[in-house]
């Protein structure tokens, strides 16, 4: 089918694909070595640099040699949803979670966890909540309201992750042998700082809870208390009622929604 093609777009085609993959790739024709190393070097220059700068930790774990050939993989085989320069990261997730097994099978099992991760920091930092966006807010909560009579209103950045390693210890000098399953809240505070806060089963269960449409704190901490078919469900409730006020403490929840305005 590509001899079907109009000259240019062979042209293009085998352009492109020397750039992807130099070392199984023929160099287009009449085109100097020389202009197509730095063509090559270029592209392959600004695609490490980007998704380096957003996996620092997975690159220091697999080291220089194994990152830079995991990135070779990345421009040689994955074919990218979206041309925007600064969803190279996210595309980087979805080859990790679609293709890495044809291609590389050293890789550590929590890699994709791994990055993850570090990706979850980069899109929390980088949200933008519009001044609309918080007027909206500013009427819909009210930040001194009973948290256990309402529904908890929880920052826009907070995020609930779930993985079955503990992506928050890995290092270099620390490579997890064995899953553990690991509960995490991300957010950004009032300084822009990104900040985590690892959680037990019981607390993520409930927070998953309170995200729901108009669950009030009680309704959610009494759910809690059937599932764990706790033999005294009050104390589940004053419990989880100090778990939030340290929450709206930290300023991961913003108050109580007003109902009527939600």
């Amino acid at each position: 089918m590509t001899k079907d093609l109009p000259s240019f777009q062979r042209y293009q085609q085998e352009f492109c694909a020397y750039i992807r993959d130099p070392i199984h790739q023929p160099r287009p024709k009449n085109v100097p070595a020389k202009r197509m190393a730095v063509y090559k070097e270029i592209v392959f220059n600004n695609l490490f640099e980007s998704v380096s700068a957003c996996f620092p930790v997975a690159q220091q774990v697999l080291g220089k040699r194994a990152w830079l050939n995991l990135v070779r993989g990345f421009l040689r085989e994955h074919s990218a949803n979206s041309p925007i320069f600064r969803k190279i990261p996210e595309e980087f997730l979805s080859f990790l979670a679609s293709q890495t097994h044809l291609f590389f099978t050293n890789l550590p099992p929590y890699l994709e966890c791994l990055c993850h991760y570090e990706w979850m920091e980069l899109f929390v930092s980088s949200m933008v909540i519009s001044s609309d966006e918080t007027a909206v807010n500013v009427r819909k909560i009210n930040s001194l309201d009973n948290l256990l009579a309402g529904q908890p209103a929880f920052t826009p950045t907070m995020q609930l992750l779930n993985y079955e390693y503990a992506v928050q210890k890995i290092s270099p000098r620390y490579k997890p042998q064995e899953k553990v399953g690991t509960q995490l809240l991300l957010y950004r505070d009032a300084e822009y700082t990104i900040k985590f806060i690892e959680l037990n089963p019981v607390t993520y269960r409930l927070i998953e809870l309170l995200q729901q449409q108009e669950t009030t704190s009680k309704q959610a901490l009494t759910m809690v208390a059937n599932e764990l078919n706790h033999p005294q469900p009050e104390s589940v409730i004053q419990f989880g009622l100090e778990i939030l006020e340290g929450l709206r403490n930290q300023g991961i929840i913003l108050g109580v929604y007003n109902m009527a305005n939600k």
